[in-house]
């Protein structure tokens, strides 16, 4: 005798049942790669920005569990009220998705339950530049059928982008990320063109940096930064990692901390260049 299915299969195999039914109501074509996506779910918190910008609310069947968190998502007040779900096979089924967003390296078993079943999934790298940034928009676009409005709101980008470079001053002040542990962002990463866009250099990228990693304390010393730019996530926690954020070679190097709240910097967008213009104006330091 065949053992009985587990709990979560039977979940599985009942949304599976469903789904075609669900997707015969959504109307002719629905579920097929020719049709405009009328039930699109996103289980990465970079998508879930991305799709928010361009599809209405009514298209979106569900997008993640950070969407509506204020310290992660920069648009976490437009995703207040939508359906959220944390990436689970089971829980995605059964809402019939049209297309499922997800980024390259998340939800990696899902995507490919997802996909053995015929479930659309279009998956999105992170950005690591500005460039990037655009590159995603039009994939997601794309994906949604809304290229125009992909195309306008990269052209807002690129407007803001020069508005903000036409106040840069010589000579360039250089600003360094330092967080916790001595955690820090150089060349090819967001924080380089973020500072690139504010009219700064990055300090870390001239130290040797490239990507995201410790940077030795002594070479942040070497740059001195005229701006560290300081984390905002649990700042006032006693840990070893922000130990280090005081110590007195970093108080002798006289440079004035902004705090770029990561809503602004952990994922590509817009809000990219909020996080630019704040450093730009010296920020508020909190």
């Amino acid at each position: 005798m065949r053992p009985a299915a587990s709990p979560p299969c039977r979940r599985i195999a009942h949304a599976l049942r469903l789904l075609p039914l669900a997707l015969a109501a959504a109307g002719p074509g629905a579920g097929t790669a020719a049709a405009t996506p009328q039930r699109i779910v996103s289980l990465n918190l970079c998508t879930d920005q991305i799709l928010l910008q361009l599809v209405g609310r009514e298209r979106i069947a569900a997008l993640t569990h950070l969407s509506q968190d204020a310290f992660s998502a920069a648009l976490h007040e437009q995703a207040r009220g939508l359906p959220t779900v944390r990436g689970n096979a089971e829980e995605v089924l059964a809402l019939s998705p049209d297309l499922v967003l997800v980024g390259t390296y998340t939800t990696r078993h899902t995507t490919a339950m997802l996909r053995r079943y015929g479930i659309p999934v279009v998956a999105v790298p992170g950005a690591s530049s500005f460039a990037d940034v655009a590159d995603e928009i039009r994939t997601v676009a794309r994906a949604v059928g809304e290229e125009a409005r992909g195309e306008a709101i990269i052209g807002r980008f690129n407007a803001r982008l020069a508005e903000l470079a036409a106040k840069h001053r010589e000579p360039r002040p250089v600003a360094t990320q330092f967080a916790s542990g001595g955690y820090s962002a150089g060349s090819g990463t967001l924080y380089h063109d973020i500072f690139a866009a504010a009219g700064h250099d990055n300090g870390a990228a001239r130290a040797g940096l490239a990507g995201y990693g410790i940077l030795p304390l002594e070479r942040l010393v070497g740059q001195a930064p005229d701006i560290l730019v300081g984390s905002d996530y649990r700042r006032g926690t006693p840990t070893l990692g922000n130990r280090l954020l005081q110590h007195p070679a970093i108080a002798n190097l006289g440079a004035r901390e902004v705090v770029l709240p990561a809503r602004l910097t952990i994922c590509g967008g817009p809000w990219n260049l909020d996080a630019a213009a704040l450093l730009a104006a010296g920020g508020s330091g909190r």
